[in-house]
C-alpha cells in the first residue's frame, strides 16, 4: 500500500529497494534459509543467557553430584569439547550467511555504480542542453564558460578507476592481453 506522504518518485523507488530485498530472499535456497534462521535464534541477546546458564548448571551438577554420577568431573573435558565444537559451529554459520549477505551488497553496490554513471551522464547533458540554450537565447549574453564546457564531457569511468588505484597494482590484477 502506498504511503500518501510520499511523492510518487520516491514510493516508486521504495519500492523498487524492496523488490531486490524480495528477491534476495526469493532466490535463497532451503539450507540458506535454515541458516539465516539459526543466525537470526542465536544472534538474539536470550542465547548468550541460555548459553550461560547451560554452562552454569552442568558446571554446578558436576561439581555436586557424588562422584560415581558425574558425567564429567572437573576439569569438565566433555563441556570444553561441546563449547569447542559450538563455536566451530557458530563460526561456520555466520561465514556462510555473511558469504550470501555479501552477494547482495555486492549486487547493490553494482547496481549504485551504474545508477550514478547514469546519473552523472545525465548532468553532462542537462549541462550542455542549458549551455546550448544559453547560446541561442538573444537576450542572454553570449559568453564562454569553461567550467561548464567541461562539465558537458561524460566522466571516463575507466581513467578514473585507475586514478583511484594504489600504487602497488596487486590487488587489481589487470587482465592478460589475449594473444591472437
Amino acid at each position: 500500500m502506498p504511503d500518501p506522504h510520499l511523492p510518487p518518485h520516491i514510493e516508486q523507488t521504495v519500492r523498487a529497494v524492496e523488490q531486490l530485498h524480495v528477491e534476495h530472499r526469493e532466490c535463497a535456497s532451503p539450507v540458506d534459509r535454515l541458516l539465516d534462521g539459526t543466525k537470526a535464534l542465536i544472534s538474539r541477546p536470550g542465547f548468550l543467557g541460555f548459553l550461560l546458564a547451560s554452562v552454569l548448571a552442568w558446571v554446578l551438577a558436576n561439581a555436586t553430584l557424588p562422584i560415581r554420577l558425574r558425567l564429567d568431573p572437573p576439569p569438565f573435558l566433555y563441556l570444553s569439547l561441546a563449547l569447542a565444537f559450538a563455536a566451530v559451529c557458530i563460526t561456520v554459520l555466520v561465514l556462510s550467511t555473511q558469504w550470501r549477505a555479501d552477494r547482495l551488497a555486492e549486487h547493490r553496490e553494482k547496481l549504485i555504480l551504474q545508477l550514478t554513471f547514469v546519473s552523472e551522464q545525465k548532468s553532462a547533458k542537462l549541462i550542455a542542453l542549458v549551455e546550448e540554450l544559453r547560446r541561442d537565447l538573444p537576450h542572454v549574453p553570449n559568453r564562454i564558460d569553461s567550467e561548464a564546457q567541461q562539465m558537458t564531457e561524460a566522466v571516463d569511468a575507466t581513467a578514473v578507476s585507475q586514478a583511484l588505484r594504489p600504487e602497488d597494482p596487486a590487488p587489481f590484477p589487470r587482465p592478460a592481453a589475449s594473444q591472437e
